[in-house]
């Protein structure tokens, strides 16, 4: 049975709280060295962004180990190792992970390894049992948990402090241990007197947008984040969506999104050097061969970055549906996209009703979607 990690009102109550008391440094990009992270300065920069905030949601299932829950890291400072079954350095830092494991669980460390790629979840065990993992570990079956922490390389290491915050993401394995030292200084913050009805103090705004997200046909629970961090699609959802600034089409002419009314349009926002994009690739092809006749249109927007490598990349994971490259990030930055692989449905009046869409509920909200009908003339139903 799967297991959500989620942090409850009150205990982004409690984060937010804890980040004022540890003071603005902890939230901003620059506190460690930049030399301690893997990636380039544009991947860096889409972890930093999660800086300060809240760790983004874990859902894990098939514990080995002592299952962890949100209870059990509060207070705590906690390393999350993003790891495949078939990658080398993964393996590698096992080793150094359970050492660490053990010198700092008694002193306020939670590491959790999650296993993550759809290719190998099912060697786990085997491979635990092979290299003697002494922390616990779980899968990340749905491959939501690695979109929500903007995985891009496997192994990716992202540490949270006492306050539930997010401080680094995508550290190289050797510079682990002396974040996890500084976190571990650091006095837990004192909850305050209101957080234990911090859940009767949710601002109405949030309340409100929640309420308004389930439109009937698309459900709320589709959407990826909580309605703090959706606040930002306001003024996207619900309208005509931003035109397309993309080029160098393959596997089909050019399109433009008003020229598609009728359709049901999924964009796929990836990049090249993204793993779980390539990994997500031959089910989008399922999705493509099986709905494509009863109206669903899929394109694929290729970062700006490795776009280089796309045509490569098509050829080589037989990409059976239409994709362009983003011009100079234009796109992505007017579809607010924040990580990779994203998933945007326009509907077929020609609406933008999902920004963002859990990579588990796309063939839900397809489904949904290509059910519905539009008459001529017709808005979007959405709102």
């Amino acid at each position: 049975m799967t297991k959500r990690i989620r942090w409850s009102w009150a205990l982004c109550v409690v984060a937010f709280v804890g980040g004022i008391v540890l003071g603005s440094a902890g939230s901003r990009a620059g506190e460690f060295p930049a030399e301690w992270f893997w990636g380039k300065p544009d991947q860096r920069a889409q972890h930093e962004a999660l800086y300060g905030k809240p760790m983004p949601e874990l859902k894990l299932s098939d514990w080995r180990g002592t299952e962890v829950t949100a209870a059990d890291m509060k207070g705590k400072v906690v390393v999350v190792d993003f790891w495949a079954t078939w990658c080398g350095p993964c393996i590698g830092s096992i080793p150094h992970n359970n050492e660490m494991y053990a010198k700092y669980k008694d002193k306020g460390l939670i590491l959790v390894g999650v296993c993550g790629s759809k290719n190998g979840q099912e060697k786990m065990s085997a491979v635990a049992d092979e290299h003697k993992i002494a922390y616990p570990i779980a899968k990340d079956a749905t491959l939501e948990s690695a979109k929500g922490w903007r995985v891009m390389w496997w192994p990716t290491y992202g540490v949270v402090d006492r306050a539930g915050n997010l401080r680094a993401l995508g550290l190289k394995p050797n510079h682990v241990d002396a974040v996890v030292e500084k976190l571990l200084a650091e006095p837990a913050p004192a909850a305050p007197a209101a957080a234990a009805h911090a859940a009767d103090a949710v601002p109405a705004s949030h309340v409100l947008l929640a309420a308004a997200a389930d439109d009937g046909a698309v459900k709320d629970a589709w959407r990826e984040g909580d309605p703090a961090s959706r606040a930002r699609f306001a003024d996207l959802e619900g309208k005509a969506p931003p035109a397309l600034s993309v080029e160098n089409w393959i596997n089909g002419k050019p399109m433009k999104l008003e020229d598609l009314k009728g359709k049901v349009v999924l964009l796929d926002f990836w990049a090249t050097w993204c793993g779980p994009c390539i990994n997500a690739i031959p089910h989008t092809n399922e999705l493509q061969a099986k709905y494509k006749d009863q109206g669903l249109v899929i394109i694929g927007v290729c970062h700006t970055e490795g776009s280089e490598k796309m045509a490569q990349t098509v050829s080589d994971k037989k990409i059976e549906y239409p994709v362009a490259a983003d011009v100079g990030k234009k796109t992505i930055m007017a579809y607010k996209v924040s990580g990779y692989p994203d998933y945007y449905f326009i509907d077929r009046a020609g609406t933008l009703r999902i920004a963002d869409c859990k990579n588990g509920s796309v063939e839900d909200a397809i489904k949904a979607l290509l059910a519905e009908q539009v008459t001529a003339g017709a808005t979007a139903s959405a709102r």
